[in-house]
């Protein structure tokens, strides 16, 4: 389990990153990447084949993100779907300079 941290409310919300691909023109093969901090999203990426990386955070992309809780996703339910911070932020730095912060 991933080290739970302390909100500014004082609740418990923990850090969970989560990696899905998706088929777009039934050839092509992207990924969807989200960082959860407790129930809501806080970072999402997509990565296309043939377009720039699209990369949104909280508070500042908020109309183009998933709009869904965690729970409703179902995202905690796909096997392999779950991945280490590392992973997530090796991605995400990797992809940070060349990326569209709007899709």
């Amino acid at each position: 389990m991933p080290p739970a941290r302390k909100s500014s409310l004082g609740t418990v919300a923990t850090d969970r990153y989560f990696r899905i691909p998706f088929v777009r023109n039934s050839a092509q093969k992207g990924w969807w990447y989200a960082h959860f901090k407790g129930q809501w999203i806080a970072r999402q990426m997509e990565l296309h084949p043939d377009k720039p990386p699209i990369q949104l955070v909280a508070g500042k992309d908020d109309m183009q993100m998933c709009e869904l809780c965690l729970d409703e996703t179902g995202l905690t339910q796909k096997r392999g779907a779950e991945i280490l911070e590392e992973e997530f932020n090796a991605v995400w730095d990797k992809h940070s300079k060349t990326s569209s912060t709007v899709p």
